[in-house]
């Protein structure tokens, strides 16, 4: 309902859940794959690109709602008596729910570029759930910190901007990066491999056997941990802080 809310009062509504992630495709390709390119190593770069950004941005969105769940609530959280992690939840949800077309779209740029369907492509609900997993958690520490610290909100769109710049969202990693130490600290990014491995199971471009393992490891921990620090701080939501 939020999302609906959101572009109620435009005339495309909905359609920009959609056409705002391709717009910033359609902007970076002109900037970095026209003007000034940096697709070196990579074919079929606007295929390269969309996958990156649409995935990037799912996590970034989740992550961001998430974040406000609890702030926004706080009228409700003090009136009614529900378990809170609904509100981080109901946020990814909502979220998941507006990246199912922009997975339709990406499928279709990589069969436009004759990518046909490939049996990688059965991994894909087992990825969404990974990410799905990983980005709830993120939520659930971003929804418990920035109802204490208020100033998260306002700074997550810029770390935001950081991690999308250093996740190879815009460039192969692998072109600029061939040391041992160097792939091991992209994988201490999970952006990085969720973008990788989206890459590889809907394009077939190359992604090594320990970034599966990261990108699992990256969604088991951050759940984990994301969920136990919000419980321990969820009774406290809505009093003093």
């Amino acid at each position: 309902e939020e999302l609906r809310a959101q572009n109620a009062h435009t005339l495309l509504g909905g359609i920009w859940l959609i056409l705002n992630p391709l717009l910033q495709v359609g902007v970076y390709f002109l900037v970095f794959g026209v003007i000034m390119p940096i697709d070196r190593g990579v074919d079929d770069y606007l295929m390269f690109l969309t996958i990156g950004v649409f995935v990037f941005f799912y996590s970034q969105r989740v992550i961001s709602e998430a974040a406000r769940s609890v702030v926004v609530n706080l009228g409700l959280i003090r009136t009614l008596r529900f378990p809170r992690a609904t509100l981080p939840l109901s946020a990814t949800v909502g979220q998941t729910m507006a990246f199912i077309p922009a997975l339709t779209v990406m499928t279709a740029v990589v069969a436009a570029h004759g990518t046909w369907p490939h049996p990688r492509w059965l991994l894909i609900p087992v990825l969404l759930a990974l990410q799905i997993a990983f980005s709830l958690g993120a939520g659930f520490l971003a929804a418990r910190y920035n109802y204490t610290y208020r100033d998260l909100e306002n700074l997550l769109p810029f770390v935001f901007r950081l991690a999308f710049y250093v996740s190879g969202v815009l460039y192969s990693v692998d072109h600029y990066i061939d040391s041992t130490l160097g792939r091991a600290v992209f994988l201490a990014n999970p952006f990085y491999c969720f973008v990788t491995v989206w890459r590889w199971v809907l394009a077939g471009t190359p992604a090594a056997g320990e970034i599966w393992v990261a990108t699992g490891v990256w969604s088991t921990v951050t759940l984990v941990v994301g969920f136990t620090l919000f419980r321990a701080r969820e009774t406290t939501f809505g009093g003093t802080r």
